[in-house]
Formats: structure tokens, sequence, C-alpha cells
């Protein structure tokens, strides 16, 4: 159970990155090359960003608060830092297969892969796109983001969360030179190597730890024969809670979002894992609740919030239905409200008044079944 108050409400890690802190259109570029902010300023500005974030987290009512991920650039380069990668010397990426582009359709050509990459949009021969590689064995350089939990804790109200990239999306956008025999244990080895990460986060005091795995979606067919031992690698011995966050890929590049037939299998297969929780996506693809049947006896964050840049601010009451409607499925106390995916391409007053309709709706639920 998720050890709060019923119907606790949560980030899916990322919250509003304001524009005067960071460059959106340098997203995919390399990573920590998108602040807007002198060099000597910019450990304090990302700070008052933070601080801005899980002001409005406070405001809002949010049980988990994050820090809405405003150090990162991206949330999977921002784990480049493990021993073994390389930025400097990227290689060629080439395994553009996936299994869900058919069911999305595309604002614009995006500039990574995974879930915002058609098939169609997938590069000619004479395009290059060039990731990181592996040119040593993966190791843990030390704490990575272990030291953004005091500065969290210090503002938040409620409970604190974090987030870190689940090993097999880290190990789809690298490039292995031929160091581990084949891509399982690349993946094996990265969680490991997180495994002590998420310990040390642990022991710094942090309530919520929460894995990101979009690509146990983009590829299930890949990976489905590894992944759960990879989140279980991950995971081992980890002393607070846990979950896994499965998404369909960031709305800001996508304009529709169908149920993806792979999905419950997906989400189906990190309920084979020894983790706490799932974060599912469920509001914009618009899921019903025999979908969260996929979640097992597992804990399930479910997705109320659509993302869409274009959407509109969601009525507590229409949150207030998904939720019932998915107590058909799932017990009351094993369920958490979260937006869909991340938040951080939103405008800020529209991104903090769709989580502030969430926790009144959650609020709402409270004085219901309390």
């Amino acid at each position: 159970m998720w050890k709060t108050d019923l119907f606790p409400t949560q980030l899916v890690g990322s919250y509003v990155k304001p524009q005067w802190l960071a460059d959106h259109s340098k997203v995919y570029a390399k990573e920590g090359t998108w602040w807007n902010v002198e060099q000597q300023h910019l450990q304090s500005a990302i700070d008052d960003g933070v601080r801005l974030a899980v002001y409005d987290q406070n405001l809002a009512g949010i049980t988990f608060a994050t820090d809405g991920e405003l150090r990162r650039q991206t949330f999977s380069g921002h784990f480049y830092k493990l021993q073994g990668i390389d930025q400097d010397n990227p290689a060629e990426f080439t395994n553009f297969h996936n299994d869900i582009t058919e069911y999305l359709k595309m604002k614009q050509k995006a500039t990574n892969v995974g879930a915002d990459l058609e098939k169609e949009q997938a590069p000619k021969e004479s395009m290059k796109v060039l990731f990181p590689s592996v040119r040593e064995k993966i190791q843990w350089p030390g704490p990575m983001v272990v030291s953004d939990i005091p500065f969290l804790k210090r503002y938040a109200v409620n409970r604190t969360k974090i987030t870190v990239i689940g090993p097999v999306t880290l190990s789809y956008r690298l490039v292995d030179m031929g160091i581990y025999p084949d891509h399982a244990q690349l993946c094996f080895a990265i969680a490991d190597a997180l495994n002590q990460e998420l310990k040390a986060l642990a022991s710094a005091g942090v309530d919520l730890i929460q894995i990101d795995e979009p690509e146990v979606h983009f590829r299930y067919s890949q990976c489905k024969g590894f992944a759960v031992e990879a989140v279980n690698r991950m995971i081992k011995d980890v002393s607070c809670l846990t979950s896994v966050h499965v998404c369909y890929g960031y709305s800001k590049n996508i304009e529709l979002k169908e149920p993806s037939p792979i999905y419950p299998k997906a989400v189906a297969l990190m309920a084979e894992t020894d983790i706490d929780a799932i974060h599912t996506e469920y509001a914009q693809p618009g899921h019903t609740p025999d979908f969260l049947q996929s979640v097992g006896n597992k804990d399930v964050a479910i997705g109320v919030l659509n993302l869409d840049p274009q959407g509109e601010i969601e009525e507590v009451e229409s949150i207030r239905k998904l939720i019932l409607d998915a107590m058909e499925v799932i017990p009351k106390e094993r369920i958490s409200l979260a937006p869909d995916c991340g938040m951080w391409f939103l405008e800020r007053d529209f991104a903090f008044r769709k989580m502030k309709a969430m926790c009144l709706a959650a609020e709402s639920l409270r004085n219901q079944f309390s």
C-alpha cells in the first residue's frame, strides 16, 4: 500500500521547466547545454526553479513532492554520468524498430527515438543518429542525484519522491561498442549500478523512488525476456517505496494517443517484478477500467490528467468519475492520482490548475471514503 491517507497524489517526476531557466528548443542537444543562465549564476537559478516547483506542489496539496526534475535536461541523459558511458565520443544508433508507432499520430518530427519516432520518419541510410557509447564496463560513479534530497526535504511539506531512469530505457539510449555479449547483459550492468544509487537515495530519506521505463512499452517485443530481472536487480534491498512509470511518450509531440494493445502487456510485465507500484497513462489514451487488471496486485498511480498542451483543465468531477470507475477493479487503498506523464513543457498556470484539480478530486474522494 502507499502508506499514506487514501488517494495520495503525485507528479510523474517533472514539473514546468521555466523558459527563463532553460531553452526548450535544445532539449535533445548534448546534456547540460540547454541552460539560459550564465554558469556563475546557474546553480542558484536552478535552486530557485526547484523552490517554485515545490511551492506549487505544496500549494496544490500534493502528497509526494518532487523537485520537478528542474536539475535535469532530460530524464535519461541526466544519468549518462554512469562510469563507462562516453558522451564525448558518441556512436551511430541504428535500432529504430519499436512496437507502438502505429497507434500514435505525431504533431511533429521528433529529434529523439522511442515513441516519438514514426516508422516513416526513421533516418535514411545517409543520415546518422549519434548516441553516447559504452566503451568500458558500466559502474556506479558514486552518488548522482542523492544530494538533491536534502534540498527537496527542506521545502516539501509532505512526503518526497525522486525519479531515476530505468535500466531497460537507458540501455536503448546507448550504443554498446562490444563491451557486453548481448543487450540483456548491458541492461543488467546498468541495473546493478543504479541499484547502488537507489540504496543511497533511500538512505538519504526519500519516501518514494520512481523508475522511468517507457521503453518497456515502446520495445516490449525486444525486452520482455529480460526486463523483469533488470528491474528486480535495480530495486534489490532498497528500503523505501518503489514504483515504475510506463508511458506513451510526451504529449507535446503526439497529437493522438490511441490505446496500444502492447500497453497492457508492458504493464503486466512490470507487475511481475518486485516493484511496489505502477504508474499508468490512462486519461489521454482513453483506457477503461478493465485495463487496470494488468497491474495485478500492485498499487497503481492512475493518470487522470491529459497533458496535451492544447487541452483543457479537467473538472474535479470528471477526475472523481475516472477514479470511482477504476475502483470497480482496484481497491481504493491501492490507488494514487497522477498526471499521465511529465509536465515539463506546459505553461506554469495551466499545469498548476490541472494539478490543483487533481488534488481537489483526491480530497473529495478521501472525504467520501474515509
